[in-house]
This record gives C-alpha cells, sequence and structure tokens, in this order.
C-alpha cells in the first residue's frame, strides 16, 4: 500500500516535497518542488514551482515546469509551463500554455 501526503485545501505550503514512492494530492497551494511517484493538483489548488513524477493529473491551477512519464490534464486544469511527458491526455475545456516535448 503506497503512502498518501495530502496538502488541505486551507493550507500554504512552500518548500520541497518528496515522497518517490508515494502518492501526493493538493488541495490547497503549494509554491515549490515535489518529486512523486504520483500527483494530483485538485480543481481547489494553486500550484508554483516544479513537479517531477511518473503520474500527474491538473484538476487546478499549475504554474510549473513538469517532467512526467504520464500527464493528464482535466477540463477544469490550467496549465503554464514547460511540459516534458511521454504520454499527454488533454480533457476538453483544459488550458495549457509553454512549451510541450518527450522526455528524452
Amino acid at each position: 500500500m503506497s503512502d498518501i501526503t495530502y496538502i488541505n485545501k486551507d493550507l500554504l505550503m512552500e518548500g520541497t516535497l518528496e515522497s518517490k514512492d508515494g502518492q501526493v494530492i493538493v488541495a490547497g497551494t503549494f509554491k515549490g518542488n515535489v518529486i512523486a511517484k504520483s500527483l494530483i493538483i485538485e480543481q481547489t489548488s494553486l500550484f508554483s514551482g516544479k513537479i517531477n513524477a511518473e503520474h500527474v493529473r491538473i484538476e487546478g491551477k499549475a504554474d510549473a515546469d513538469i517532467t512526467a512519464d504520464h500527464l493528464e490534464v482535466s477540463n477544469t486544469g490550467s496549465i503554464d509551463g514547460k511540459l516534458k511527458t511521454n504520454s499527454l491526455s488533454v480533457d476538453s475545456g483544459a488550458q495549457i500554455s509553454g512549451n510541450v516535448s518527450r522526455i528524452g
């Protein structure tokens, strides 16, 4: 069973969060870097910084440089930044601004 780190919608966190084998869920505001196996940026969240994870799902707003093997952007998601991924899934209504490239 993997560990889950949950950042509540009422929290503001700054710094580096590392959970290489676990899942991180951000519902609040996060400024900094996240390294995780899986990361979900919930609809209520604001994320600013860098992300490095196997799987990332963006439902909220992210101003971030993202490196992920698989990146999903929901219809409520918004990303502004440099994206490096091998697999990109974008729902209708999602907003993406920036560069997208393959992990190489």
